[in-house]
């Protein structure tokens, strides 16, 4: 299932390279969140939503290059969820990701000059995230 949300970075995005060279970068979208008080006219603030979000391939280049904390996104992709053994007891532990196939600024903050990027990378960032991610990692 493909979903759509929009918030504001928490941190820089962070890139890393997987053993076979694939560009792979994190980072979490807040989704601020409020509700009408008692009065009229009232708002109070709730616990922002956090999503970790993941990238791939040349779209992780660009989301390292263009987004910065504190900067509202609008990512749409598919959630998945991770498994792994915790290094020090074992034990499976799992946490929800947002695989994005696409990350933009929010020009309803913002104001944007667009660079193309090279064919290249372009060709990559319009495949599938997934398809760019390598098995057994």
């Amino acid at each position: 299932m493909t979903i759509t949300l929009s918030g504001n970075v928490a941190a820089d995005p962070e890139i890393r390279f997987t053993p076979s060279g694939a560009q792979l970068a994190n980072f979490v979208v807040l989704e601020n969140r409020s509700r009408r008080g008692a009065n009229p006219g009232e708002w109070e603030d709730l616990e922002p939503n956090r999503y970790r979000v993941q990238v791939w391939a040349g779209l992780a280049e660009n989301v390292v290059e263009s987004v910065r904390t504190g900067d509202r996104v609008t990512v749409t992709g598919i959630v998945t969820t991770d498994r792994w053994a915790d290094k020090d007891t074992g034990e499976v532990r799992t946490a929800q990701v947002i695989k994005a196939s696409d990350v933009g600024l929010s020009l309803k903050f913002h104001t944007a000059t667009a660079t193309k990027t090279p064919r290249s990378s372009a060709a990559a960032v319009e495949n599938d995230p997934a398809a760019e991610e390598p098995t057994g990692e």
